[in-house]
Order: structure tokens, then C-alpha cells, then sequence
């Protein structure tokens, strides 16, 4: 019998006349008199089509495909021969316009109508296999003209999947990249039959749903494993970009606000804030596993096992993190976790991926759009309680939504910084905002982008002024130690040279808009564009890196005079300070690390005098946005009279650490590295003698960093093998150090 409220989409969609039946599996069971059945998936496109994959409780072959049409197409598909045809012939409501499609007859899975064949089955799976008896088969899932997932064999089982066409050649690229990381190796293959087979993998489900909740260190690991697979230099042809992630959340919006109307207006003001908080997220693309959770875990007594790569992909690693927490949670709802259990499993997985807080901008915007992607998924799972499970996830996301944002490792409020919480207080802000900006504040949101405890921190604010203008988005800068002052007229000044971002130049600092004195902060304007190191790992970026070279030499030549200077005494104290906390944390390492402290001392001291001009003294790809071919160059707090070859050596040392991290090859970026080096040198001449040394300097500060900076610890052996040799042979070689 439907519930109440399937019964009212079969009342609302008319053009689907079979849809009773296709929702209703106990109706449909007594007027066929079908074996006992129970609905596992449902796919719905509202006026279009419904096709809900039905299986046998026993777990035998004897699974269908229940398929209700409008009047045209179900014409369309009564006319196909091959379902006509015995044994095993559809079976047709003419006055439903349905189609009941036995396993073996699924036109999309052509490994699945092999096995399903009585006598064409066994000798199949018996050379995928390569076992002469393949013993037992037992169907675990099944998503029609999808996918189907089965057991097959007793003493030595094996997994195998039955994949649509469309989809099994990303999944035999997932399958291989798992293996490389810990999964197992495949068992068979049928390329022609779209099957992919691996012998069962022994462990303890990590899912809830299966196990409890497991032990801590079980979760710990899941997070270690996750950073893993982030770190791993294998890049998958799928690739999962913002657009797909919006169109995503678009789609299950859709279906949801279909299937319950009053909830629609609640969910479309969750999807665009949720929209607008993916595309404002930057990151920096990875390997991923694409459907990340605990379902995907076995773990045992030594270590763990992600399993499941089907979509093995290239794109934001936070969408892995979003993707397990919102599953955590739906499992929470459903009462497969208590509350402590879910706050404990939540830590744990976290504290293990080592990357601070799951209220990160990047990992909130992600759990959120994972939940939003979740919203439909009880209806399609024919669970009875669907309509009141989607409420719950949606008072989930909009729980989600009212937390601060605020970066990795830090934590509000912050002692050292009581304007903070002024700062992020819209009460207090909107009046403020309304002294020095042109209009009234009508509608304010702060968000906390990023955060260094005890020192400063950037807050987004989204303004509107009325209700005839669009928002306008300003970044606050903060500063523990009091107003910096110096900013805004330090920006004011460099865009009154030229660099305001137009021709023909077309090389900018963002504008400064207000000054407050209390909380002590300063606004600039929010300017487009994308940060140089998203668009580095894509498909490389040496035209992009050009035009940053070139930007980065009409900053040197803008001429402005200014009071603050950096000498080699200060890089070098920079670096003693960095390099003298790894050596004091890495006693296994302190010979190779005092030996780099030594050689860069000694070629810091050596250095001959340059001639100075204003540097940013913190450039790198970061810093950087790029606007078709407009440069914006941002965080010029450090910007100094100093040797123009720092900045040069500090980007390109940036390179390098970047194909470590992300390829494991520091030389990865290397043809971006000479275009910038090119774009600069189109404008200004280079001493590359100098600006290779002060590279070197640099990168061996980046020893320390990637001790302390989440996500990087696999490197900071690779980086002190990488330069100890370089570093002491530029120290023994005085000809590198001559003008």
C-alpha cells in the first residue's frame, strides 16, 4: 500500500500511469504473482520515466526491473524483439504502460544478461574467474541498466561488477589506482562484458549501518588513509569540477522539491547558499576517491582497506571529507549512531586526516552539498519514512550553515584578538559599515576565511545596500597588534602608479574601501579570477605563469618609496628561526638539517649586494589571481624595500614544493617556472645565478613548514634529501657567489 505521500506523486504525475505499481512492489508482486521481491533503487524522472530495480530476498538471479513510460515511449519499448523472446520474456501491463524487465534482459548491463543466462552463466563467470567450478552466485545490489554487484563462490569468493558501458571504463581506471593503494588486485576481467571481478576482501565493515560504530584508532586510520589518497600522485581522466558539484546539488534539489512542494522554497534558499559557497571555496585539485564513507572501509587488526573506486577522480579533496561526514550524519538520523558515538566517529576520522577543523570554508561547503546530494536518496531507497528523513537532513544542512566558518587549526574566540568576535558580530558591523561605506548597510553576512591565532585573520562580507543592488563582497583585514594603517595607502598608492588593474598593463592590487579603528581592521575589494595554484595542476599553466612574471616585474618597477626594508641578515633569521624548530622536532635528521642551515647561512653572508626595489617578500602562486589576462597580485602586508631576487627565488621555490607535494617530482613545474622566469625577464633582467640560490634558501624553509602545515609531513624527508646536496654544493662553489 503507498504512503500518503507517494501517493500524492502518483496523484500529481499523471503521464505516468504505471507509476502505482512501480512504487508499490506489494501490489505489483500479488497481480503478477511474482516470488518474493524488494525494491533496492528507484530511478524517477517526474512526466518522463520510473524504473525501480527489484531483488529476490534470497539474493538470487531472479531480480527485475519494474519500468513505467508515458503512452509514446512505453509504444516505443513494447516493440523491442528481444524482450519478447524466450525464456524469459518481459512482461507488459499495456494498460499501466509497464514493462516488468527479468535480470536477464537489462539492455544496460551486458555482463549481468550473460550471467543471468542458465546456461551461458556458469561457463562465463568460470573464465572471468579462471576457476573451473565458480561455485554459488549471490546478488548483493542492483541498480538497473546501472550496475550490479554480486558474490560469487564459497571457499574462495570473489567480488564482481557488472558495469553500463558508459561508466566501466572510469571504473577500470578507479579499480587500478585502488590497487596501487591498497586495495585488491583484480581477480578477472571481461572488457567486452563490462565486468570487473577481485577476490573478497576479508575485514570488519567500518559502516555503521553494518558494525556499530568501531574502534577509535579504526576511524583515526580512515582519516590517515584519506590524506593518503589525497597525497598520491595518480591523476584519474575523470575530473569533478565546481560546475558539476552545482549542477549535482541542482538536480537533487529538483527531484526533492518534485516530490515534496512544500518543502521546495525551504530547499532552494539552502541551494544557493550553498552554491555560492562551493564557487567562492578555492582548492587545489587531488586524486579522490569520489564517494568517500564508511561503507568503503574494512578494517582489521593491522591496518585498513578503502574499497570501491568507481569514481576514482581528480578534484577538491575536502569533497571526500564533506562526503563522510554527511553520510556520518544521515547515518545518525536514522538512528545507526547515537549522538556521542557520531561526535566521537566524527573526531576521530578528523583528528587522523590531520587537517584542524571539519568547519573548515572548504569542508563546510562540501558536508553541506554532500547532504543536499542525499536529500532524495530514501525515496529512491523505497524507505518508508523518506519524507520526515528529508526534513531531518535538511534541518542538518541548515544547521551546518549557521556555524562560523573559520580556517583549519584555529579556534573562536581568540584571546589575543577580542576585536575578533566585534568583527564577526553583523549587529555591530552593520552600523559600522554604514559610517564609512557610500550607502547604508541594509543586509550583512561575516564569514571567517582565515585565521592565525594571536596574529590576524581575513572576514568575508557580503553587503547589501538595498533592496535595488546587488550584494557586494569586502575583505576585512585584522590584526592583533592593532591597525595596520600603512595597507591602505600602501594600495592606494601602487594603483595611482598603474597597477589598478588596467590597460594596458593589466596588473592590479585590490582597492582599499574604509578604514576602522575599532575592531582594527581594513576593507579592500573582493577581485575576480582564480589563484594560480588551482589552475597549475589541471593541465600546467606556463602562459598563466608568464603573465605573473611579467606582473611581478611592474611591481619591482613601480618606484614607490618605503620605509620598511629586508636584508639577507633577515632571511637568513627567518630561516635559522624554521629550520632550528625541525631540528630540535627531528633529532633523526638534525646532522642533514644543521648541514642546510649552515650552507644557506654561509651563502646568505656571502651574497653580494643587489640593487633593491619594492618586493612583495611573500610571493607565491597563491597570491596571485588570474582574470583572463589581468593579474591581480594580493597580501601585500610584508611589501619592503629589498632585493627583487627574493621574491623570484621564494615563487619558484613555491613550484617546486608544489610538484613534491602533489607529484612527487619537484621538477613537475618546471615549464611554468622558465615562463615566469620569461614573463619577468621581458621586462626587468634577471641574475638567475642569484635567483637559483635564493630559490634554494627558500625551499629549505619549507622543511619546517611542511612539518607543521596539515597534509604536508610526507615531504619533509624528500625536501631535506632534496636539499642537502644542492645547498652544500652552491656553499663550496664561490664562482655562484660572485656578482
Amino acid at each position: 500500500m503507498l504512503s500518503p505521500a507517494d501517493a500524492d506523486i502518483v496523484e500529481r504525475d499523471t503521464a505516468l500511469s504505471g507509476l502505482r505499481l512501480a512504487l508499490d512492489t506489494g501490489a505489483l508482486m500479488r497481480q503478477l504473482s511474482l516470488p518474493p521481491l524488494r525494491a533496492v533503487y528507484l530511478r524517477y524522472k517526474p512526466g518522463t520515466s520510473c524504473v525501480a530495480s527489484l531483488i529476490p530476498d534470497d539474493g538470487g538471479l531472479g531480480a527485475v526491473a519494474v519500468m513505467a513510460y508515458p503512452a509514446r515511449r512505453y509504444d516505443e519499448v513494447r516493440a523491442r524483439r528481444n524482450w519478447h523472446e524466450k525464456p524469459q520474456p518481459v512482461r507488459f501491463l499495456d494498460a499501466e504502460n509497464l514493462a516488468v524487465v527479468p535480470l536477464a534482459r537489462d539492455r544496460g548491463l551486458k555482463g549481468m544478461r550473460r550471467i543471468a543466462d542458465p546456461e551461458r552463466g556458469p561457463a562465463f563467470l568460470s573464465d572471468l574467474l579462471q576457476k573451473g567450478d565458480p561455485g554459488p552466485v549471490r546478488l548483493l545490489r542492483y541498480k538497473a541498466g546501472r550496475r550490479a554487484v554480486l558474490r560469487v563462490g564459497g571457499f574462495a569468493p570473489a567480488l564482481i561488477k557488472s558495469y553500463a558501458e558508459a561508466d566501466f571504463a572510469a571504473a577500470l581506471e578507479g579499480a587500478r589506482i585502488g590497487a596501487e593503494l591498497g586495495a585488491p588486485w583484480l581477480a578477472g576481467l571481461s572488457e567486452r562484458r563490462h565486468c570487473i571481478a577481485w577476490p573478497w576482501q576479508k575485514g570488519q565493515s567500518l559502516c555503521p549501518e553494518a558494525a556499530g560504530t568501531g574502534p577509535p584508532e579504526a576511524w583515526q586510520a580512515t582519516g590517515q588513509a584519506l590524506a593518503r589518497i589525497h597525497h598520491a600522485p595518480m591523476r584519474p581522466k575523470r575530473h569533478v569540477r565546481r560546475a558539476d558539484e552545482v549542477a549535482e546539488i541542482l538536480a537533487s534539489s529538483a527531484m526533492l522539491g518534485w516530490l515534496r512542494p512544500d518543502q521546495a522554497p525551504r530547499i532552494a534558499g539552502l541551494v544557493a547558499r550553498v552554491r555560492a559557497r562551493l564557487e567562492e571555496s578555492q582548492f587545489t585539485p587531488t586524486l579522490i576517491h569520489g564517494d568517500f564513507s564508511a561503507d568503503q572501509i574494512l578494517f582489521g587488526p593491522q591496518e585498513i582497506t578503502v574499497v570501491d573506486w568507481d569514481r576514482a577522480s581528480v578534484g577538491d579533496p575536502a569533497r571526500d571529507i564533506g562526503s563522510f561526514l554527511a553520510r556520518l550524519d544521515v547515518q545518525a538520523i536514522d538512528g545507526c549512531l547515537g549522538a556521542a558515538e557520531h561526535r566521537r566517529a566524527v573526531a576521530d576520522f578528523t583528528e587522523g586526516y590531520g587537517d584542524g577543523r571539519a568547519n573548515s570554508p572548504a569542508i563546510l561547503a562540501q558536508h553541506a552539498r554532500a547532504l543536499l546530494a542525499l536529500l532524495p536518496e530514501g525515496f529512491r531507497q523505497r524507505r518508508p519514512d523518506w519524507p520526515e528523513r528529508a526534513k531531518r537532513i535538511i534541518a542538518r544542512i541548515e544547521e551546518l550553515l549557521k556555524r562560523p566558518v573559520i580556517a583549519p587549526g584555529c579556534s573562536v574566540p581568540d584571546e589575543q584578538m577580542p576585536a575578533l568576535g566585534a568583527a564577526l558580530d553583523v549587529a555591530v558591523m552593520r552600523p559600522l559599515l554604514s559610517g564609512i561605506l557610500p550607502q547604508p548597510v541594509h543586509g550583512l553576512d561575516a564569514r571567517l576565511i582565515r585565521h592565525k591565532p594571536g596574529r590576524r585573520a581575513l572576514i568575508r562580507y557580503r553587503i547589501t545596500y538595498d533592496d535595488r543592488h546587488d550584494p557586494e563582497i569586502l575583505l576585512g583585514k585584522l590584526r592583533a597588534k592593532g591597525l595596520d594603517a600603512r595597507m591602505p595607502a600602501l594600495h592606494a598608492a601602487l594603483r595611482a602608479k598603474g597597477l589598478g588593474g588596467e590597460a594596458p598593463h593589466r596588473v592590479g592590487v585590490p582597492a582599499a574601501r574604509g578604514v576602522l579603528s575599532w575592531p582594527a581592521l581594513w576593507l579592500q575589494e573582493r577581485v575576480p579570477g582564480r589563484k594560480l595554484t588551482d589552475l597549475l595542476p589541471e593541465n600546467g599553466a606556463p602562459h598563466a605563469a608568464r603573465l605573473v612574471g611579467r606582473a611581478l616585474a611592474r611591481l619591482h618597477m613601480v618606484g614607490l618609496p618605503v620605509a620598511r626594508t629586508w636584508t639577507a641578515a633577515d632571511e637568513l633569521a627567518v630561516l635559522e628561526r624554521a629550520l632550528c624548530a625541525a631540528r630540535e622536532n627531528m633529532p633523526g635528521e638534525a646532522h642533514c638539517i644543521e648541514a642546510i642551515l649552515k650552507a644557506a647561512a654561509h651563502i646568505l653572508h656571502e651574497l653580494p649586494a643587489a640593487e633593491t626595489t619594492g618586493i612583495h617578500r611573500d610571493f607565491y602562486p597563491d597570491q596571485v589571481l588570474i582574470d583572463g589576462d589581468r593579474v591581480w597580485l594580493l597580501d601585500l602586508d610584508l611589501y619592503a624595500e629589498g632585493d627583487p631576487a627574493v621574491d623570484l627565488g621564494n615563487f619558484l621555490a613555491h613550484l617546486d614544493e608544489l610538484g613534491l607535494r602533489l607529484h612527487g617530482n619537484p621538477q613537475r613545474f618546471e615549464r611554468e617556472a622558465t615562463a615566469f622566469l620569461a614573463g619577468y625577464e621581458s621586462l626587468r633582467t634577471v641574475d638567475h645565478g642569484r635567483v637559483e640560490l635564493l630559490r634554494l634558501v627558500s625551499l629549505a624553509r619549507h622543511i619546517n613548514l611542511s612539518r607543521i602545515i596539515p597534509g604536508r609531513a610526507h615531504i619533509t624527508t624528500r625536501l631535506i634529501e632534496h636539499c642537502v646536496p644542492l645547498l652544500v654544493e652552491a656553499a663550496c662553489r664561490p664562482e655562484r657567489l660572485a656578482p
